[in-house]
């Protein structure tokens, strides 16, 4: 349901990027055209210059049909933001170029790779400015969703403090609870309005309200709860329900009909479509054979070098991890540690005697995780994913943590979700571990693209910045 915010962020917000895109697409295609005199005679002699503009701006609209602008939402982070620019971008150019090939019957791929880089950089950079002036905005008080709590359980209250401490930035203002319970029943800091039945005299009295949380039960008090809705939909006021969920798993449940009943599904995953998967396999196909056939053998040579030089044993450390669906495949690491008995049992701790002056190098940087590529490029693994365990610990885990064998439902990954979040490195207890394949269940379930491209930047910048649990 369109409410008034979403009017105003239209005109205020999403009309302004729009220009500021097109100005940017004309702006590159101008200065770019003006150096290349060949193209510009054929494509101003076939079709106007207004023409290829005209063409162009299509292409944008097309674009943004296709790749929504989510400079304005409030969930998202700026990392896909500028990820989106960039991808709406190459959409736009994509479409651009069967224009220019159909009516012009010319192509330069150089031309057009150009114009692509820098209106994708310019555009995602103008994003994520545009995202942070919607930020100060919503900061100083505007542009503000106005909600209202309908029951203080402890969904409710949680969804408050994420409005408050960690979403309030981004643009919501809790105006209060409706509830029958004690006022200590409500977080600090927030208003008690009244009892449950006194929504409905504030709806009809206030015109100021957006958003409506009910985390009551429909069934405990249908008439309440009907009228409630009623009033929303009279008011253009988006309604969400918050189901008391408290017992069962922390999963991204999808819900559907049998018949004439709901029904709850405790677990979505993207990755059971198979073009989904396609479209994952065919990326890790690509980069990991660029990588392989590039800059990993001048990667091997060094490393090969240094770990002769350390240590007597192989370039190469094999070892059986369990993979996909819990089948055993050989996981390659660049050797980093002497040959000893305890490889397959006993983790890297922070000062392992183990470990060669130029193994803890190659582990400080990931360089030693780079031969992983190899199993990319096979199959065993993907680029990203949860980490692959070795079977002493998959036998050990699957025991004591329930919901352990799930991380299994995809190949593992050279990094994932839980390692760009902190969980790297040693388990010291199950706890740890826990926490780790919480993150992995949660990546699983959330899947897209988009995560794992910002996965790979994160982890990038986490070896970059120097990672202290990399040892």
């Amino acid at each position: 349901m369109a409410n008034r915010t979403n009017t105003n962020e239209t005109i205020y917000y999403k009309f302004p990027t729009y220009l500021a895109d097109i100005a940017i697409h004309f702006i590159v295609f101008s200065f770019l055209l003006s150096e290349v005199n060949i193209l510009a005679n054929v494509v101003t002699s076939r079709l106007g210059y207004a023409g290829a503009y005209l063409m162009l701006l299509i292409s944008y609209a097309l674009s943004i049909s296709i790749v929504k602008l989510s400079v304005h939402k409030r969930r998202v982070s700026n990392i896909i933001v500028g990820l989106r620019g960039v991808l709406q971008t190459i959409v736009a150019m994509v479409f651009f170029i069967i224009f220019i090939w159909v009516f012009c019957r010319i192509a330069p791929m150089k031309f057009f790779l150009v114009q692509t880089a820098l209106a994708s950089v310019l555009i995602a950079l103008c994003h994520i400015l545009i995202r942070y002036v919607i930020k100060r905005i919503r900061i100083y008080g505007r542009n503000k969703y106005k909600v209202l709590m309908l029951g203080a359980d402890d969904n409710n209250v949680s969804i408050y403090e994420e409005m408050t401490l960690g979403y309030g930035a981004h643009g919501y203002s809790v105006l209060g609870f409706f509830t029958d319970k004690y006022s200590e029943h409500i977080p600090e800091g927030a208003v008690k309005l009244g009892g449950t039945n006194d929504i409905i005299d504030y709806l009809a009295s206030h015109d100021n309200v957006d958003e409506i949380y009910c985390a009551i039960n429909p069934s405990s008090d249908p008439s309440l709860v009907n009228e409630v809705i009623r009033m929303t939909e009279e008011k253009l006021i988006q309604f969400w329900f918050v189901p008391n969920m408290n017992g069962y798993p922390r999963r991204r449940m999808t819900h559907s009909e049998f018949g004439q009943v709901t029904v709850i599904s405790l677990r979505d995953e993207p990755l059971n479509n198979p073009w989904m998967r396609l479209v994952k396999r065919t990326t890790d196909i690509v980069v990991s054979g660029l990588f392989l056939v590039t800059l990993y053998p001048l990667i091997w040579v060094f490393a090969a070098v240094g770990i002769k030089m350390s240590s007597k044993g192989p370039v190469l450390f094999r070892q059986k991890r369990t993979g996909y669906n819990g089948q055993a495949f050989d996981c390659l690491k660049f050797r980093s540690m002497r040959v000893n008995a305890q490889s397959d049992k006993m983790q890297a701790t922070e000062n392992d005697p183990r470990k060669t002056k130029f193994g803890d190098f190659l582990r400080k940087t990931s360089i030693d995780e780079l031969p992983q590529f190899v199993n990319v490029f096979k199959g065993d693994m993907s680029l990203v994913g949860p980490r692959p365990h070795m079977e002493f610990h998959t036998d050990k885990y699957s025991e004591l943590i329930s919901s352990y064998m799930i991380r299994h439902l995809v190949k593992p990954g050279i990094t994932g979700w839980a390692q760009v979040n902190g969980c790297r490195g040693e388990t010291k207890t199950v706890d740890e571990m826990k926490k780790r394949v919480e993150h992995d269940i949660w990546y699983i379930e959330h899947w897209s693209p988009a995560l794992d491209i910002k996965i790979c930047l994160m982890t990038v910048i986490q070896i970059l910045g120097g990672d202290k649990q990399a040892y």
